[in-house]
């Protein structure tokens, strides 16, 4: 017989049982008929429209009894593998949006999530990668987020593992630019300008269809910008990148397209020779990093700042960037932390 789990009442009992029960996340393949029961007026209405939808893509449908037993069979298989009637249901149906949205805010680079340390998150993400979504298209998202991890942990192997496997997928245009932007910043860090080039045109592509997200065009300003300034010595190259920051809208009111944007703004201003003009726009980018909440931001812009105003300042700024990227598992800003300019 199973063990009983009573539910918490308080005290020091009742946190330890709370704290001890074990995580649970992701979706259930019971939620997941239930939800399109619901959306669809019934069992009833929702083997129709199976039925439907499998003779719209050329495939015959079972018997409709068989259907009707084969859907709730699939509510038992928690998060098992579906089966026949799993990957129907998955083809003709999806996931709900909602769950789309969780699996977004877990992968982007540029969520709250992704400031948890890099263990906890890719333990999270884990939980994400059983059925039904890793049966799904959607399990792009926790590819590309695992790969991020990887990617922050110096696991560089694995991050190319599930990168290639978001790649290979199709969840839409935001999981889409999500992986492109992250293969454009392997690429540039293993040399390949031309093929981060054209990962960034195919971010732009993808933009024209989703104008409206913003964090994808800072981002993609960004990585332009980094890959100009890094692949060219001409003089006008950090005139070049400053337009590229000017060209995100300015005061958006999202703290990360605002930390963005000054915060590159203050890298070319201070490559340009205006060392006051810099630091301003750089501590203006650390309160926008704060305003969003974000650990590593923070990191980043600690960084630029030590690098502007050197001297003492500098090794105190470097140390509170070190402190915080220690705090998030994150390898890479730990070491850049670490580093003094001659």
């Amino acid at each position: 017989m199973p063990e009983r789990v009573r539910r918490p009442r308080g005290g020091a009992r009742g946190t330890l049982q709370a704290v001890t029960a074990p995580a649970r996340t992701g979706i259930r393949w019971d939620a997941l008929v239930t939800h399109h029961v619901e959306a669809l007026g019934g069992w009833v209405p929702l083997v129709d429209e199976l039925e439907r939808r499998l003779r719209l893509a050329g495939i015959e449908p079972p018997a409709h009894d068989a259907a009707l037993k084969g859907l709730r069979r699939l509510t038992t298989r928690e998060q098992g593998a579906g089966g026949q009637y799993g990957r129907w249901l998955l083809r003709c149906f999806g996931v709900p949006a909602t769950v789309e949205e969780q699996l977004a805010f877990v992968a982007q680079y540029h969520s709250r999530f992704a400031d948890l340390p890099t263990s906890l998150r890719r333990d999270q993400l884990r939980l994400w990668d059983r059925p039904p979504i890793s049966e799904s298209r959607q399990v792009a998202w926790v590819h590309v987020g695992l790969a991020s991890v990887h990617h922050r942990r110096r696991e560089l192997d694995l991050m190319r593992e599930r990168l290639a496997a978001a790649r290979a997928l199709d969840a839409g245009p935001l999981a889409a630019m999500e992986s492109a932007l992250l293969a454009a910043r392997v690429a540039s860090d293993e040399g390949d300008p031309d093929q981060a080039a054209s990962l960034m045109d195919e971010v732009a592509g993808q933009l024209e269809d989703a104008p409206a997200h913003l964090p994808y065009l800072a981002r993609l300003q960004g990585q332009r910008a980094f890959q100009l300034t890094r692949a060219s010595d001409e003089p006008g190259r950090y005139a070049a990148a400053r337009a590229l920051f000017e060209a995100i809208p300015a005061a958006s009111g999202v703290p990360f397209v605002d930390y963005r944007r000054t915060a590159g703004l203050a890298y070319c201003t201070w490559k340009e020779g205006d060392a006051e003009g810099a630091a301003k726009l750089a501590r203006a980018a650390l309160d926008h990093a704060g305003d969003g909440g974000f650990v590593r931001f923070r990191v980043m812009a600690l960084n630029l700042l030590a690098r502007i105003v050197g001297g003492g300042e500098a090794r105190a700024l470097r140390r509170r960037a070190e402190r915080l990227a220690r705090s998030i598992e994150d390898a890479h800003l730990t070491e850049v932390a670490r580093i003094r300019d001659a």
